[in-house]
């Protein structure tokens, strides 16, 4: 239930390059992208120790197919510079060691500047199976595909519990600074860090919705459900039962109970959840089966618009902007969501002129996303409602 957020390639310091070294890591980025084999002497032994050569080529083998030869590279700002081909554009992010070797990099999706809005929209009804998706404009709907209909959506749920918190904190009956304690009931699995923090630990409010919002940290969402309380978050959503982080992971390897709770109606799911929070959290590499319809968080592409608007404006929506470009837009909020044969991505952008968009999507199949196309597809569209 991490949100994909971007196709990052590497891990490495990405700082701010130095004045002056701009044609260095141009000429790094040309030859990364040149057609023929991966050349490793062009990165640093710390690189290639994080991400192996095999690991790295099939991902940039699979960027080069898509975007084709490099036409230019120029420098936008800091460590980022832009990749141009004869159909695509990527920003990119690279640094370079003193040795001039490639300590980092980060590759956003590649944008399709060739294809037209048609093609753009085609192509990401036809990621996956199931696929529903809206663009909004100023709240009114301008393209859509089956935008009524709940898909499963992940991590995406978590604008419910923002939206739930939000009103209550609005109501007077909690404040962003209010302290909550991590209890051993809360922990839950990754994405996030928290659940490796100790019982006990001290957290504002504010800490756990920019956790849960920015690094979709999953413990933090579930102390936020606890007080927020699952009604709550269940009318925020629109559905009911809504789960904990926790619980889906315990009942994807607790096979029965998953079973009860799927064919269970609403009375017979609240009881299951009561077993469940009796069942110890399950080892991690046990529960990365791929989705079971039924035990997750159904959401209309209709209904994530809304929820993302109403919390658009919190500082915590700020934080990470997902698939958008920073230079396009004066204002971005972001929660997307996954799990294997899960993706949604849903974007609230505000453009210099005041101009509002919302693009939600989300995929199904029985298999895992296409998580490069869908996201390439998604990041070309907001490209072009950038451009007007």
């Amino acid at each position: 239930m991490r949100a994909i957020l971007a196709l990052l390639i590497a891990v490495g310091a990405m700082m701010a390059a130095p004045a002056m070294a701009q044609d260095k890591e141009i000429a790094a980025l040309k030859a990364v992208l040149a057609e023929g084999p991966l050349d490793q002497a062009l990165f640093s032994a710390d690189f290639l120790k994080a991400v192996p050569p095999s690991q790295l080529e099939p991902v940039l083998t699979g960027i080069k197919t898509t975007i084709g030869p490099v036409a230019a590279v120029t420098h936008q700002s800091g460590a980022t510079y832009l990749v141009e081909t004869a159909t695509h554009e990527m920003s990119s992010d690279i640094v370079l060691d003193a040795a001039g070797k490639i300590a980092g990099l980060f590759f956003r999706p590649p944008v399709a500047s060739t294809a037209t809005l048609d093609d753009i929209l085609a192509e990401m009804g036809a990621v996956a199976p199931q696929s529903a998706f809206l663009v909004t404009e100023n709240g009114v709907p301008l393209h859509g595909k089956d935008a009524g209909i709940g898909l499963a959506v992940g991590s995406a749920f978590k604008l419910g519990v923002l939206k739930a918190l939000r009103d209550q904190i609005a109501a007077g009956g909690h404040r962003w600074d209010e302290v909550a304690e991590l209890t051993a009931p809360d922990l839950s699995l990754p994405s996030g860090i928290l659940q490796s923090w100790p019982v006990g630990a001290p957290l504002t409010l504010h800490t756990l919705a920019s956790l849960m919002i920015s690094m979709s940290d999953n413990t933090a969402t579930d102390v936020l459900m606890r007080i927020a309380g699952r009604d709550a978050v269940e009318a925020a959503l629109g559905i009911a039962s809504a789960l904990t982080t926790r619980e889906l992971f315990v009942m994807k390897v607790e096979r029965d109970l998953l079973e009860r709770y799927v064919t269970g109606d609403l009375e017979a799911k609240r009881a299951v959840l009561e077993e469940v929070a009796a069942r110890p959290l399950p080892d991690g590499s046990k529960v990365v089966s791929p989705h079971d319809p039924g035990a997750e968080w159904y959401i209309s592409p209709t209904a994530l618009c809304a929820l993302i608007e109403s919390v658009a404006d919190l500082d915590v929506m700020q934080i990470n902007p997902g698939v958008a470009s920073k230079t396009d837009w004066a204002q971005i909020a972001f929660k997307g969501g996954s799990e294997p044969g899960v993706l949604n991505l849903t974007t609230a952008v505000t453009a210099r002129d005041g101009t509002r968009y919302c693009v939600a999507a989300s995929w199904n199949d029985s298999a895992p996303i296409d998580e490069a196309k869908a996201t390439g597809a998604y990041a070309s569209l907001l490209a072009k409602l950038a451009k007007g």
